[in-house]
């Protein structure tokens, strides 16, 4: 790895180091978890019910996905009623029907998804169910969720939806969603024949950012300082990022998934007043280990290809501490 202080990969260092890949849990599927929390909660004797509900929720998504208002109806009691996170009701049949169709004709429908977290028994013919939905859309933008609550009654041995109510959204804060990268706290260090790069990562006072000095040393001189600023945007639903560096520099970008990396993307201005642009890739090695690389740089109308790649550790922690 090369590091060049004068140009665009300093900035790209301080504007990259920055995520190691976040696993998420994948999503199980809506009759799984339905039958995993109902046989949690109920006797042997209701498995039968379980199954039932069960295939009463994997119909609804079926057919909400196939946009069909009148089939979706079909799975609810005639006195049914659905609330709303504004805690408006919607009552009867027909009703349901209506709204489902004036929804699934707006073309932002989207695709749902259930992930059922409980299910209870609370009589021979009653049960109420809780979980989350998630509506994807066709843009970039991530899936909209929500918490929601279903009682079941059986009616002529069938079960239906007798009442659905979609719970208000919990507003998740910006600490939340930065818990997520809670690994890039401490210390690291990347050690070349030439250079060495030292990142200290900590919490903003309020705690709603990360926050990142880094040192580039070059032949045992500082050659470079700087800090990053590492927050969470509520519109693009994506993680951003701005630096600094002490001779006037300056970046941002965003962040995005792709496999088991992440890719940083950004622009911004260097202190004698070229436009400069950048595409690197974080790559997790290991808990104390990442990978980082420059996919892409320019300055000013000179773009390079080729890439520069290092690898990162954590420091220990000093003795006694």
């Amino acid at each position: 790895m090369n590091v060049r202080v004068t140009s665009l990969g300093v900035l790209a260092v301080a504007a990259s180091l920055s995520l190691v890949m976040a696993r998420d849990q994948p999503a199980r599927e809506p009759d799984a978890a339905l039958a995993d929390a109902g046989q949690a909660t109920a006797p042997p004797e209701r498995e039968s019910d379980v199954r039932s509900i069960t295939d009463l929720l994997a119909s609804f998504v079926k057919s909400y996905n196939a946009k069909d208002a009148k089939a979706i109806g079909e799975l609810f009691t005639a006195e049914a009623e659905i609330e709303d996170e504004d805690g408006d009701i919607i009552q009867g049949r027909d009703a349901i029907i209506a709204r489902f169709a004036d929804t699934l004709a707006g073309g932002e429908a989207g695709t749902l998804s259930l992930e059922s977290e409980s299910l209870r028994f609370l009589g021979t013919d009653l049960a109420i169910e809780e979980g989350t939905a998630s509506l994807s859309t066709e843009n970039d933008s991530p899936p909209s969720t929500n918490r929601y609550s279903v009682i079941y009654a059986r009616q002529g041995g069938r079960w239906l939806h007798a009442r659905v109510r979609d719970e208000p959204e919990e507003e998740v804060s910006a600490h939340e969603h930065l818990k997520e990268l809670e690994w890039l706290l401490g210390k690291w260090v990347n050690e070349s024949d030439d250079e060495v790069v030292f990142t200290i990562c900590k919490w903003s006072e309020d705690g709603n950012f990360l926050l990142r000095n880094f040192d580039v040393k070059v032949e045992g001189r500082i050659a470079l300082r700087g800090n990053q600023r590492i927050g969470w945007d509520p519109q693009k639903g994506r993680f951003c990022m701005w630096v600094f560096d002490d001779r006037g520099g300056f970046a941002e970008g965003l962040f995005s998934r792709d496999d088991d990396r992440w890719v940083v993307k950004g622009t911004g201005v260097r202190s004698d007043g070229q436009s400069v642009s950048f595409a690197t890739a974080i790559t997790p090695l290991s808990k104390d280990r990442l990978r980082w690389e420059t996919l892409e740089r320019s300055v000013g109308s000179e773009t390079t290809l080729d890439t520069d790649q290092f690898d990162l550790v954590r420091q220990p922690p000093e003795p006694g501490k």
